[in-house]
């Protein structure tokens, strides 16, 4: 056969920009496309073309593994730079390096039809043992040889097995190339990888040639191609592979108008196609089969899943919310019927010490809302209790042993206890479930998990900030897992660290936790020794913030910072801000424990924050805070939606124990004609001149603030807030007074706008309001208050001295409406308690109620 005859291309920025395609390059910066194409061509000695995507294998068994390479020459080519036709590839492997012990070879023809792919299953292997493999094909007559890869065979069925060393991965969203996680992982001495799914992120167009794109696309990065070629791969997928919370023939979204069921199939190829799977994975249409168990020895048992092929769709309307009737439908499933009963057979039947489920979603219940309610993930196993009962009552009926669950999807580390009733903390603990955080994709989300752990008390650890991957050594007496993280996804040479370690001794489920890790760490606790819980910590080096991050319930928390002397401010509501400095050492280790000291009196000032992530106001602005709350109010800040009028509006408010969740207060606004619409909240009706401390502090502290009704500048608006030591309320009093000559009629009153998550007003006599954001309505109340909360027990609310006057808005906002008229030369009073309190029972607006 004639050698294959090929253009060998430049992996320039131009080509860089192809293989990226349109809706990737718009989410990626030049530096980042860049960096991809560098590293491309810095590493074309180690994959020379045209196995520029590297090798691979996978699927091991005790006497057996799949090779895998593609032949492409281009990656940037839509047909990979090759000629039509078939290609002969030659594959080699061996027990040693140098290709001399144990020799196999063999011939495979590959075409277009694959992509040009190879797979290769090498039969007749010694178990337990470490082989290497490469690939070479006829390259313009000479014969081409891929880089050597490195395998390895499982130990024989029943045989003991005194260590185990993997790691588990998952998420990895396209960066531009470098992904330091994958570059730490390949340095360490494992066995091989298991990859939970979201392998490739998809876009919104579902072709065959797109799936192949994106797959190329991420095999440029030489660190994920690094650990290809060290280690064997397990994988699995999730969601992202096809498209996002999709639920077996259900779309997740609109992607590009194709039928579902083509874009299922083309990925489904693809997926193949890119890695290293055995045949009877091989995808016939839209259909794949690929949960399938792993054995080592008498040491552990792998069952594999597929959590989205056969998944009924999410109840409720996906989300994070509150879980509907649907939730409790006993025939909603994320495996399907087939493969639930085959999981529960091999656990059944497993004689192994440990039995791992290797899937995708959180198993573990974890409720957001600290109150009342019970706010979940629908798309994880929160969304299918039934079926998660199933399995932990399997484990627990048939004694199954020392069950551990292997976890990604969520881009955060989570250590949990998994209970035979999650809704009682005292209920037994029936495996450990290890949740890996992402490879390189960011979680939004972090800081309402943070909010929710309180009433989550079998989360034993959680961390949301970093990005790295889960090793786990396994004996036959403990599993140990340790928790990799990186610095920045972003830079290839962001240094790693280990986050925690947590062990599992055999015959006792529930990780406990052994080694706090790397990095610089603290508690926090107040005077009389108790965890100060949403504590903010920032560690700043010469006044320059290097990272930040809150406490958690136990006043814990880490972060990491290159070595050097740092400032640690540590600051939470109620309390005097403390600051300590530290010096971090070599290895990127300190410690920072803080007391803090409850605040004695009232006091305000500038200079002060509100902690939370969802804090606005700055420095600039003026803190109201005492022993029970903190409130900001702008004197310099201008909010987006309430330019040029947030002077003198408050900005953040919490309670003590918890941190802001509010955007802002419209506080007051005043208009001639009734505000109606989506938009009536934003009123940009009073507009302040002057913001300034009139009482600083002592048993009260007060400020005022002095400004016009905007369009109606004969009517002056002076906003007087008061708060007293120990107070929950501050006392707020605005006065219309009209200079004119003439009375003056306008409409009055306040907007709250809730930013956090699980928003939802609260008017009494209606209850909690869930009108969507488009449909705001009118609610009379029959007390003079109205509130709004959310998932972190927090409740807002503005209660009036008097009546007379409605509430209008929708679960996002809501606001009061009164008519009133201001004589002339006369003045007109609104007087309010602006609060904040934590909800109490089952009502969350019960605090209002009694306030």
């Amino acid at each position: 056969m004639p050698g294959l005859r090929v253009s060998v291309p430049d992996l320039d920025r131009r080509r860089l920009l192809a293989l990226a395609g349109v809706g990737t390059v718009a989410a990626l910066s030049g530096r980042e496309l860049l960096a991809a194409a560098s590293a491309s061509a810095a590493t074309a000695d180690l994959d020379p073309s045209p196995f520029t995507l590297g090798v691979a294998s996978g699927d091991p068994h005790h006497d057996s593994v799949v090779l895998w390479t593609r032949v492409v020459p281009d990656p940037f080519a839509a047909d990979g730079g090759m000629p039509e036709g078939s290609v002969q590839v030659r594959w080699e492997l061996a027990r040693d390096e140098r290709f001399r012990v144990g020799r196999q070879s063999g011939t495979v023809t590959t075409d277009a039809a694959s992509a040009h792919t190879v797979h290769v299953t090498v039969e007749g292997l010694r178990p337990d043992s470490w082989h290497w493999y490469r690939f070479s094909v006829e390259l313009d007559g000479e014969r081409v040889s891929s880089r050597t890869g490195r395998t390895r065979t499982l130990p024989a069925p029943g045989q003991r097995v005194d260590q185990l060393t993997f790691a588990f991965a998952s998420c990895q969203s396209w960066v531009g190339g470098p992904y330091p996680a994958w570059r730490d992982l390949a340095e360490q001495d494992l066995d091989f990888v298991v990859h939970l799914g979201d392998y490739i992120y998809e876009t919104s167009l579902g072709s065959l040639a797109e799936f192949r794109r994106l797959h190329a696309l991420y095999k440029t990065s030489p660190d994920l191609r690094e650990a290809h070629a060290r280690f064997p791969f397990v994988t699995t997928w999730d969601d992202h592979e096809v498209q996002n919370n999709y639920a077996d023939e259900v779309p997740g979204a609109a992607g590009d108008g194709r039928p579902f069921l083509e874009r299922r199939a083309a990925a489904y190829q693809a997926y193949f196609e890119h890695l290293p799977l055995r045949a009877a994975s091989e995808p016939e249409g839209p259909d794949m089969l690929l949960y399938r168990r792993f054995d080592v020895g008498r040491l552990a048992r792998f069952s594999v899943l597929d959590t989205r092929q056969y998944r009924t769709d999410q109840p409720c309307g996906d989300g994070r919310r509150v879980p509907c009737a649907e939730v409790d439908d006993p025939a909603a499933t994320l495996t399907g019927p087939e493969q639930e009963r085959w999981l529960l057979d091999q656990l059944s039947s497993s004689r192994a010490t440990w039995n791992a489920i290797a899937q995708q979603t959180i198993m573990a219940q974890f409720d957001y809302d600290l109150g009342p309610d019970k706010v979940v993930n629908l798309d994880q196993w929160d969304g299918y209790p039934a079926a998660r009962s199933r399995i932990l009552g399997h484990l627990a009926q048939q004694q199954v042993s020392n069950p551990v669950v292997l976890s990604g999807d969520w881009h955060t580390s989570w250590v949990n206890d998994l209970l035979a009733d999650f809704d009682d903390p005292g209920s037994p603990v029936l495996a450990t479930e290890f949740v890996g955080t992402s490879i390189s994709s960011g979680a939004g989300w972090d800081a309402d998990v943070r909010l929710g752990l309180p009433a989550n008390p079998h989360v034993r650890f959680y961390n949301g900030t970093y990005r790295g991957y889960v090793m786990c050594s396994v004996t036959p007496e403990r599993w140990r897992s340790t928790y990799r993280i990186v610095l920045d996804a972003r830079d290839p040479d962001s240094p790693a660290f280990t986050l925690g370690v947590f062990d599992v001794t055999e015959g006792t489920p529930g990780a406990v936790r052994v080694d706090d890790g790397d990095g610089l760490t603290g508690a926090v606790r107040d005077q009389d020794g108790e965890p100060v819980g949403q504590a903010e910590v920032v560690v700043s080096r010469d006044g320059t913030r290097l990272a930040t991050t809150s406490t958690d319930p136990q006043g814990r928390w880490v972060l990491f910072v290159p070595a050097g002397d740092c400032t640690v401010t540590v600051r939470a509501v109620g309390y005097e801000e403390a600051v300590r400095d530290v010096t971090v050492d070599g290895s990127g280790s300190a410690t920072a424990d803080v007391t803090l000291r409850r605040l004695t009196g009232a006091r305000a000032r500038t200079g002060a924050l509100v902690p939370g992530p969802r804090r606005e106001a700055g420095a600039g602005d003026v803190v109201l805070e005492n022993g029970e709350l903190a409130l900001a109010v702008s004197a310099a800040t201008q909010d987006s939606q309430l330019r040029p009028v947030t002077v003198g509006k408050p900005l953040d408010l919490a309670h003590r124990g918890a941190l802001d969740q509010i955007d802002w207060i419209n506080l007051p606004y005043a208009q001639r004609t009734q505000p109606t619409g989506t938009e009536a909240w934003q009123s940009l009706s009073v507009r302040s001149s002057e913001v300034g401390v009139v009482t600083a502090g002592g048993d009260v502290a007060e400020v005022e603030t002095v400004g016009v009704v905007v369009g109606v500048e004969q009517v002056s608006v002076r906003t007087r807030y008061r708060l007293a030591a120990g107070s929950q309320d501050v006392e707020v009093t605005s006065t219309f007074r009209n200079a004119g000559t003439d009375p003056v009629t306008l409409w009055v009153g306040d907007a709250i706008d809730h930013d956090g998550a699980g928003q939802r007003s609260g008017v009494p006599g209606h209850g909690t309001i869930s009108t969507p954001y488009g449909s705001p309505a009118v609610y009379v109340p029959t007390a003079p208050w109205m509130g709004m909360t959310g998932t972190d027990q927090q409740v807002y609310g503005l209660l009036y001295d008097e009546a007379g006057f409605d509430c209008y808005g929708n679960s996002n906002w809501i606001m009061s409406r009164r008519q009133v008229t201001v004589p002339a030369g006369g003045s007109y009073v609104l007087a309010r308690r602006l609060t904040v309190r934590l909800a109490l029972g089952t009502d969350p607006w019960q605090v209002l109620d009694r306030a």
